[in-house]
């Protein structure tokens, strides 16, 4: 009678130091790449205000590309996140009306840009305020809100720098049934 005898093969235990370091890596890597995708690529924001209704609105969340100004120009018509001078990390939404160099004027609520009138299709809420011509400095943009009556924009706090830009604003993702990519450049031309 021949009898087989097996031997099995226990897995060495790993020491403890090498075990933790593993679960640490395992926990600190995705850790590490959320937040630099979140610093560095992309990431969500969500309205608080009804400063550009009606393009967005109170709660909406938005897709916000963090890498579209270090590849890109901002340009006219951009809805953008941004900080303002002096008030820390809070973001604002709004719209880039004004580039670098260019002469930004509100007249009776018409903007002008180097003393032409710009088309805002895109406005539902208008006022009847002025002000002054502003030139703007070569690393400065114009932003104002879609709801001009109640916009807290370059109008109040003044332009912006292109390093207070946070980011592009890309699409609306919730609430699911406004989901959608409309942030396209309007038309200044007129109709």
């Amino acid at each position: 009678m021949s009898q087989e005898m097996t031997q099995e093969n226990p897995k060495k235990k790993k020491p403890i130091g090498q075990e933790i370091l593993e679960w640490a890596l395992t926990i600190l890597i995705p850790v590490v790449a959320a937040l630099l995708i979140h610093e560095y690529l992309f990431t969500f924001a969500r309205v608080d205000g009804g400063s550009m209704l009606d393009t967005l609105h109170e709660d909406n969340i938005m897709g916000v590309s963090r890498l579209h100004y270090r590849l890109n120009e901002p340009q006219r018509g951009e809805i953008i996140t941004c900080n303002y001078p002096g008030e820390g990390k809070t973001l604002f939404v709004k719209r880039i009306i004004g580039l670098p160099g260019e002469t930004v004027e509100i007249r009776e609520g018409t903007v002008y840009i180097d003393g032409e009138p710009i088309y805002e299709g895109y406005l539902t809420r208008r006022d009847d305020q002025s002000m002054d011509p502003v030139t703007l400095g070569e690393d400065e943009l114009f932003v104002m809100g879609d709801n001009r009556p109640i916009s807290r924009d370059s109008r109040d706090v003044g332009p912006i720098t292109e390093e207070e830009l946070y980011g592009r604003v890309l699409f609306v993702a919730y609430p699911f049934d406004e989901i959608r990519g409309t942030m396209a450049l309007p038309d200044y031309g007129g109709e």
